[in-house]
């Protein structure tokens, strides 16, 4: 299973937050050290403070922080909910218009393996992802020198 750019930028996010949870982290700032357009991760930004991982304030010195613990923030919460207007295939959408939709036998299958992978992440939060490679930590702040090097 593939997941989509949203996802992915989504998950990039939340993993500069929970590794710096004592800054502020403007989506500027984010984009800026993931290579990624400001106003995708504008759109990503907003949805993930409508649904409630960040708490997000305007303005100059804005920003955005977790809005629960790393230890609190399902891996798999997060990406069900991101991954919730892809389907895995068209026949699930909708939209749909595949000629066996009516008497599918591939339908339960991927249902199922869609679930299973959900249900995989769901044993996994953010503060394991940032845990269990340290990595992983380590990049993030290189790519936080880095952005302020630039600045300067």
């Amino acid at each position: 299973m593939q997941i989509n750019k949203f996802s992915d930028f989504s998950l990039r996010v939340l993993i500069h937050l929970a590794i710096e949870p004592e800054k502020t982290l403007s989506t500027r700032e984010i984009a800026q050290r993931q290579h990624i357009s400001i106003s995708h991760l504008a759109k990503v930004s907003q949805w993930l403070a409508t649904e409630g991982y960040v708490t997000a304030t305007r303005g100059r010195g804005g920003g955005m922080v977790l809005a629960k613990p790393a230890k609190d923030i399902s891996i798999g919460d997060v990406l069900r909910k991101a991954e919730a207007g892809s389907p895995l295939v068209e026949c699930l959408s909708p939209q749909g218009s595949c000629a066996f939709s009516p008497a599918c036998g591939l339908l339960p299958l991927l249902t199922g393996a869609q679930e299973a992978f959900f249900a995989h992440l769901d044993r996994f939060t953010l503060r394991d992802v940032i845990n269990k490679n340290s990595g992983m930590q380590k990049l993030v702040t290189s790519l936080s020198a880095q952005e302020n090097n630039a600045s300067l």
